[in-house]
C-alpha cells in the first residue's frame, strides 16, 4: 500500500490507499456500540480488530525497519523497555504516520470522548511512539498516561504491532471511583487491535516479557485543544520524557 492517491469522480475529494484504508476499518465500526462500550467503561474501549492485514503489514515492516534507532530505558521497579520517538516515525515510517496524522481517525477520536482533540506538538517525542520489548523482564510499572496535563485532558490510542509474547496490559478501571467497583482487565495486544482511552482515568502496566518473546506497539495521543503545558510541568515532563524514554534529547523538546 503506498503513496498513489484514489479518487472517484472529478471534483471527489483526493485520499490516499492509507487513509482510505484508515476511512474504512473506522466506518466498518458500529460506532454507536464502541461509543457505549467507552462511556460505561470510564472512557476506554478495546477493539479486539480493527485494522485489515494489508495497512497492519506495511506496518510492521516500518517498526521492524526502526529497531536500529531504538532508545532503550531501564528505571528499576519503574521500566525496562525500549521506545522510537516521534521524529524518527515522522521520517522512516509512513504508514505508521498517517494513522497518527489520519483526518479520519482524528475525528473518530473527537466523536469517541466529545471533546476538541487535537495532536501534539511536532517535537513531542512522545506525540507518535513505538513502544518496544524485546528482552526478558521488558516492562511497564503502573502509570496514568496523563501527559502531565490535568484530568481528562489527553487520551491515548494504542495500536498492536508485534505480540509474540504472554505478556499483557494490565488496566484497572474506576480505580479512584468511589461509586464504582475497580475493573481489572488483562489484554493481549494483537496485532491490528487497539485501544483507546482517556489517559488520566485508565491507570495500567504492561506485564514482563518472558525469555525469546518479542512486544511492539504504535501509541500516539490526542490532547484537549489549548491545554499547552508551560513552566513547571513542561520541564518535569521532559526529565520523565529523558529518564524513562528517549535519552537526554528529550530534555529540549516541546511538550503539549
Amino acid at each position: 500500500m503506498r503513496a498513489a492517491a484514489v479518487a472517484g469522480k472529478p471534483g471527489d475529494e483526493v485520499i490516499s490507499p492509507r487513509e482510505a484504508a484508515i476511512r474504512e476499518a473506522i466506518d466498518a465500526l458500529d460506532f454507536e456500540s464502541v461509543a457505549a462500550r467507552f462511556r460505561d467503561d470510564g472512557e476506554f474501549v478495546f477493539l479486539e480488530s480493527f485494522l485489515a492485514p494489508l495497512l497492519l503489514d506495511e506496518m510492521v515492516e516500518e517498526c521492524r525497519r526502526l529497531y536500529p534507532q531504538i532508545h532503550r530505558a531501564y528505571v528499576p521497579f519503574v521500566r525496562k523497555a525500549g521506545t522510537v520517538g516521534h521524529g524518527a516515525i515522522a521520517r522512516h515510517a509512513p504508514a505508521l504516520y498517517a494513522l497518527y496524522r489520519s483526518p479520519a481517525f482524528l475525528d473518530f477520536a473527537r466523536r469517541l470522548s466529545g471533546a476538541q482533540v487535537v495532536l501534539k506538538s511536532g517535537s513531542d517525542a512522545h506525540a507518535a511512539a513505538l513502544y518496544v520489548y524485546q528482552r526478558p523482564g521488558d516492562h511497564v510499572g503502573f502509570h496514568y498516561d496523563d501527559c502531565g496535563c490535568e484530568d481528562t485532558a489527553s487520551y491515548t490510542a494504542s495500536l498492536g504491532l508485534i505480540n509474540d509474547t504472554e505478556s499483557k496490559v494490565h488496566f484497572q478501571l474506576f480505580r479512584n471511583d468511589r461509586q464504582r467497583k475497580m475493573r481489572e482487565l488483562y489484554i493481549s495486544m494483537k496485532p491490528g487491535s487497539l485501544v483507546f482511552f482517556c489517559g488520566s482515568r485508565a491507570y495500567h502496566r504492561v506485564t514482563p516479557l518472558g525469555r525469546g518473546e518479542e512486544r511492539a506497539v504504535f501509541s500516539f495521543a490526542h490532547v484537549r485543544e489549548g491545554k499547552r503545558l508551560t513552566g513547571f510541568w513542561r520541564f518535569y515532563e521532559n526529565i520523565k520524557d529523558a529518564v524513562l524514554y528517549f535519552g537526554p534529547k528529550a530534555l529540549v523538546q516541546k511538550n503539549y
